[in-house]
Order: structure tokens, then C-alpha cells, then sequence
């Protein structure tokens, strides 16, 4: 009994031991992973279905991370408040970015961030959040298929428009169309050497309104010329006058007055020369003899 009673002793030690190094291993590796991330959130408008606890988080494409928790934002639910566990050795600042990234063909989403620069300062935790917050912004796969709704509403209006196209109305019409174009075949070539005859006059036409056009062109060149002459007269005569200004304006100043003067003399002279004429009219002799009317002059 003795001895069994110390095995027995034994054995619970070294349960006890293990369960204290187990306990000692567990909490000694929760203490260094809680040391060795940072926590941070991101925000998004969506995520969809690919996202959720656990997805890896990489920076640059190098895993450092997972997602704790994806959640509505109570603040703000239209958009999606995804919680993160980081390295804290993580180059995480100020202008590093988070991005949906799918990572396969079955929908899995991963959240990519680019690392930040040296010279960017660490992100500051402001009064109303409690973790570091990433600015987010969409992927361009995330674009992609965001459009790709769009893009198929597009292409079932364009096939309905390709439909409505190829109607029974439609497809009447361009028979009609077919039908009218053989017929105006058939007539061109039943009237071929009509239809060569007007080409030839139009040739001809067209050679004479080329002509034409030609002597319009040799009209307007001499008219060209005729103007250059005319101002090269008016430029001569507008020479000329700055010439002659200054005796012109002495004529009018002084040589006027001249002539005025020498006007009024002529008048005079032929007043005078007409009362000589009309007194030798009434008496002839008075040229030879003198005026007999004159009285004794004494000597």
C-alpha cells in the first residue's frame, strides 16, 4: 500500500508539474504575441463576403498580420469597421493606404496596405477612436467589379437594341432596300452608254469651268496689280504734297494777296482802256489831233 500510496504521490506531481509549464508556456507566448502586434482599424464602404476574421493582412504583399474582427461602423453604418492585429515592427505611417485585394478566383479577400515613408510621422489615435485609424481606399480590382454590373446592364440594353434592329420590320425594309438597289443596277447598266456620254460631258464641263476658273485667277492678279499701281500714285502724290506744302501755303499766304492786287489793277486798266476806246469811237481825230476842247494854255 506504501509504495502504491508514492506512485500515486508521483504522479500527481508530475501532472502538476506539466499543467504548471503548460500554463507557463501559454502565458509567457500570449505575452510575446501581445508584445510583438499593434492593433489598428480601416474602413470601407464595402467588403463583401471574402472578408472576415482570420483573413491575412499583408504590407507590400508580405503578410504581417490578420484581421480580429469586421463589423458595421456603429457611428456610421453605410460603411464596414474592420479591426486588425499587426507586427509592430510593421513601416506603418501616415500615408499608408488599406486595400480590398482578392486573392483567388473563390472570392477570398485579404486586405493589402502600402508601407509608409521614413520621413511620414506614426499615425495618431485621435480623441474619439481607440485604435490608430488607416486611410482606405478602393482597389482597382475593386473598381473592376464594381463595374462589371454596369457593364453587363450595358451590354443586355445593347443586345435588346440588336434585336429590336433585326425585326421582322426591319428585316422587310432592307429587303426592300436590296430589291430597289438591283433595280438601279439594271437600269445603270441598261443606260451604260448614256451614263458614259454624261461623264464625258462632265468632263468636259468640268475642263472649261477649269478654264474659266484660270482667267477668273489671271483677272484677279492684274487687278492686284492695278491696285498695287494706284497706290503707288497715291503714295507719289501724298509724296508730292509734303513737298510743296510749304510754297503752297506761302501762295496762299502771301501770293494771294498779290494777285487779289493785281486784279484789282486790271480792272482799273480795262476801265480805263474802255473809256479810251468809247471816247476815240465818238471822235476819231482826237488820236491825231488831240482834244480840241483843251483851253489857251499861255506860253
Amino acid at each position: 500500500m506504501e509504495t502504491r500510496a508514492s506512485y500515486i504521490a508521483v504522479g500527481m506531481f508530475v501532472v502538476a508539474l506539466l499543467a504548471g509549464l503548460v500554463v507557463a508556456v501559454l502565458w509567457f507566448t500570449g505575452r510575446q504575441v501581445a508584445q510583438s502586434t499593434a492593433r489598428y482599424e480601416t474602413y470601407f464602404a464595402s467588403v463583401g463576403s471574402g472578408l472576415s476574421a482570420g483573413s491575412p493582412v499583408r504590407v507590400n504583399g508580405v503578410q504581417l498580420g490578420r484581421v480580429v474582427e469586421v463589423a458595421l461602423d456603429p457611428d456610421n453604418p453605410t460603411r464596414v469597421r474592420v479591426t486588425m492585429d499587426i507586427s509592430s515592427t510593421a513601416p506603418i505611417r501616415s500615408d499608408s493606404v488599406a486595400t480590398l485585394e482578392i486573392q483567388s478566383l473563390a472570392g477570398t479577400t485579404a486586405i493589402e496596405i502600402s508601407a509608409g515613408t521614413k520621413s511620414a510621422p506614426p499615425i495618431e489615435i485621435l480623441p474619439d477612436q481607440n485604435y490608430p485609424v488607416i486611410w482606405s481606399r478602393q482597389s482597382n480590382l475593386g473598381q473592376i467589379v464594381d463595374a462589371v454590373p454596369n457593364l453587363v446592364f450595358k451590354l443586355t440594353e445593347l443586345l435588346d437594341r440588336l434585336q429590336d434592329l433585326v425585326n421582322d420590320k426591319n428585316r422587310q425594309a432592307f429587303g426592300d432596300t436590296l430589291d430597289n438597289l438591283s433595280q438601279l443596277t439594271a437600269v445603270a447598266s441598261a443606260h451604260r452608254e448614256d451614263l458614259a456620254r454624261l461623264l464625258e460631258d462632265s468632263a468636259s464641263d468640268a475642263r472649261d469651268l477649269h478654264q474659266v476658273i484660270a482667267n477668273l485667277n489671271d483677272t484677279t492678279k492684274k487687278l492686284n496689280q492695278i491696285a498695287d499701281q494706284t497706290n503707288t500714285a497715291l503714295h507719289n502724290m501724298n509724296a508730292a504734297v509734303e513737298e510743296n506744302r510749304a510754297p503752297l501755303k506761302n501762295f496762299t499766304q502771301n501770293g494771294l494777296q498779290q494777285f487779289q492786287q493785281l486784279a484789282v489793277d486790271m480792272r482799273s486798266l480795262v476801265a480805263e482802256l474802255s473809256r479810251t476806246v468809247n471816247a476815240l469811237d465818238r471822235d476819231p481825230s482826237r488820236l491825231i489831233y488831240g482834244d480840241r476842247r483843251e483851253g489857251y494854255r499861255p506860253q
